[in-house]
């Protein structure tokens, strides 16, 4: 999001600005379905009703946010998460969810107005909050000048171990080739026909996966997003046998 500065975007929401609301709750939709799904270890989508209590301790935080302490709003954003889905889970007594519980020092940050910073860099160490957030974020910024979003990807994400292995290799074939990548980063589409032509792909196959394959290439285009590329490598056999 061009011209975003996160400590501005907070105050004028903290002062009733609808607008700048929207504008922190589009921005963080990648990081919010991200960690909800990290929480509940399954993939979520926003019909689910695990993410409509995230969303809500998401508007809590803009709410209640505060710099004191030197805690990050990412962080705070996760406890208020975890601490909202675990009440959920323990309401609705599903079994699946009863090992998921605050361990002490996360209890004790919750407790203390998130004032016990040792807590809040186990955190960052258990989902990689900061880095890989901002990659995320990163990477949904790259992918709008594509049309696409990232958390829409799930739903093209390929439910077929044996598929996904192939969508990499193809992601692997394309970046090797200096024009093929050349087209995608002037023209904002992948070249479906040149890349069928040039490996033997099937245009049926390219266009049915374009997004995701798009988006493996983009992932590959910046080797810096180190976290980012084994959160994806990670969720690649989730979807299906």
């Amino acid at each position: 999001m061009e011209n975003f500065n996160l400590n501005t975007t907070l105050a004028q929401a903290k002062t009733g600005n609808d607008i700048a609301r929207e504008q922190l709750i589009l921005h963080y939709k990648p990081y919010v379905i991200n960690i909800t799904g990290n929480i509940c270890k399954r993939f979520i989508t926003w019909s689910d009703e695990e993410s409509s209590i995230a969303i809500i301790a998401f508007n809590r935080a803009i709410d209640t946010f505060s710099e004191e302490g030197g805690r990050t709003f990412q962080n705070y954003v996760y406890l208020l998460i975890k601490r909202d889905l675990i009440d959920f889970f323990r309401k609705e007594q599903k079994e699946s969810h009863l090992s998921l519980t605050l361990d002490d020092s996360e209890q004790d940050t919750l407790t203390s107005n998130f004032e016990n910073d040792k807590a809040i860099e186990k955190y960052e160490e258990m989902v990689q909050s900061h880095d890989l957030v901002d990659e995320i974020l990163e990477l949904d910024q790259k992918l709008s000048e594509y049309k696409i979003s990232f958390e829409e990807l799930e739903h093209y994400s390929p439910k077929h171990e044996d598929t996904r292995l192939s969508l990499f290799e193809m992601a692997a074939v394309f970046v090797n080739d200096d024009e093929l990548v050349d087209s995608l980063l002037r023209k904002k589409q992948l070249p479906i026909g040149p890349f069928s032509k040039k490996a033997g792909y099937k245009k049926k196959t390219l266009e049915r996966h374009r997004k995701y394959i798009i988006t493996l290439i983009v992932i590959s285009l910046n080797p810096q997003w180190v976290h980012l590329a084994e959160y994806v490598k990670g969720t690649s056999g989730k979807g299906g046998k």
